[in-house]
């Protein structure tokens, strides 16, 4: 297989991200001001971190300086292939997995995600697993755009 060019890289994770119904956890903090409601991860979503850093293998499409990073534009495409006995909504995966990236340093903000693709795949059950791709991308025109440009013909 030909290496990636230098602004896509690829992931694939043998797990499914936790949905955001199971991502963090109510918890209380001891403050000197008094008890402080909070989160925490939970264990499945710390493991899909960490697995995510771990596959991504030290590679980043952040840039070097703050300007560029103001500028730069991610695209992120994700499958998630549930595994036996698995269900989950694609909008409830996107979290778990945005913040794993930007975790593993992959990207350095999740807000500058500006398109965003979630597939999940139910036909493959005996081998549960995510597969990530993620680009930088320059500014076109958004799908809106394009329609409201159609409809005017």
């Amino acid at each position: 297989m030909d290496a990636a060019p230098p602004h896509l890289i690829i992931i694939e994770v043998p797990l499914t991200p936790p949905s955001v119904n199971h991502f963090k956890k109510p918890i209380i903090l001891k403050t000197r001001n008094g008890p402080v409601k909070s989160y925490a991860l939970t264990p499945e979503a710390l493991a899909f971190r960490e697995a995510v850093a771990i596959f991504a293998r030290g590679r980043s499409l952040s840039p070097a300086t703050d300007y560029a990073r103001s500028k730069v534009r991610y695209s992120v495409a994700c499958t998630v292939f549930l595994g036996e006995k698995q269900r989950g909504d694609g909008d409830n995966f996107g979290k778990c997995v945005l913040d794993s990236l930007q975790h593993a340093g992959v990207i350095h903000s999740d807000a500058r995600v500006r398109t965003w693709h979630v597939e999940v795949d139910d036909e493959d059950r005996k081998n549960p697993r995510t597969l990530i791709c993620v680009t930088t991308t320059e500014r076109n025109k958004t799908l809106a755009e394009c329609l409201l440009d159609d409809s005017k013909e």
